[in-house]
């Protein structure tokens, strides 16, 4: 119930109950389930459309390619209520390869990563997913473990969503344990957390993640997000829309 929310908690924390209390009134276990599936299609047609493999392989920097792209795929977010078709999507894989990359460069984040002996990387929604198994093609597949929703929350990637865009077939896949945005540790399962203190490095996708792990100042953590709000980007210092590794 709404009067005993503890607004001292994150936003993905509140979000969680209201989202648990929507499920069991309608009697919806995924409320999101068909927007997940419509928008990992649509995530797999621009790829092709747009040839974006093609364009990785013969950019100048590919890994810096596939990352912006990955990062593009973060728009793809229905908890913010934004009007998003795939226009939008691909309105914001354009703006992904000439944008300014606001906090750290990707090749900060490379150079991370080749040094790194184990790599978690924590996913955020449906579609986006597609966008990273880009990114996920240019890292060392056998040092990474790819982390989804414990179950459905929003349009949150699940291990169905995982499954279904050929995720597992890549790189290890294990679930957070927790059906919330973000990473809230206290919700997540062992396993989870296992593997969160065993990697040296950690791959943080979108708002959420920044919103529950941010204060925890990681120095392991990088993470990678469009500002889609104007409080996350007040707290980056980053214009609202800007593309971030930090």
């Amino acid at each position: 119930q709404v009067n005993k929310i503890d607004f001292s908690e994150t936003s993905p924390e509140i979000a969680m109950g209201l989202h648990n209390f929507v499920k069991e009134v309608t009697g919806n276990p995924d409320p999101y389930k068909d927007l997940k599936d419509l928008y990992n299609k649509i995530a797999h047609d621009l790829i092709d459309e747009l040839e974006l493999e093609r364009r990785i392989r013969h950019s100048d920097d590919p890994f810096d390619t596939a990352c912006r792209l990955s990062i593009a795929g973060n728009i793809i977010d229905f908890g913010l209520g934004l009007d998003l078709d795939k226009t939008g999507v691909h309105k914001s894989i354009d703006e992904s390869l000439s944008a300014s990359i606001v906090g750290k460069s990707t090749r900060a984040l490379q150079t991370r990563i080749q040094a790194a002996e184990k790599i978690l990387f924590l996913t955020d929604n449906a579609g986006e997913i597609v966008f990273d198994k880009l990114l996920i093609n240019q890292l060392p597949k056998e040092r990474i473990t790819y982390v989804v929703k414990g179950g459905p929350i929003v349009n949150d990637a699940t291990m169905e969503d995982a499954i279904d865009v050929g995720m597992t077939n890549l790189v290890r896949v294990i679930d957070s344990g927790a059906e919330a945005q973000g990473t809230i540790l206290k919700f997540c399962s062992d396993e989870f957390i296992e593997a969160f203190h065993a990697s040296d490095l950690i791959i943080a996708k979108g708002q959420a993640n920044y919103e529950t792990l941010s204060d925890l100042d990681d120095p392991r953590i990088f993470y990678l997000l469009r500002a889609k709000c104007q409080s996350i980007a007040n707290d980056i210092g980053c214009p609202k829309g800007a593309f971030v590794v930090i």
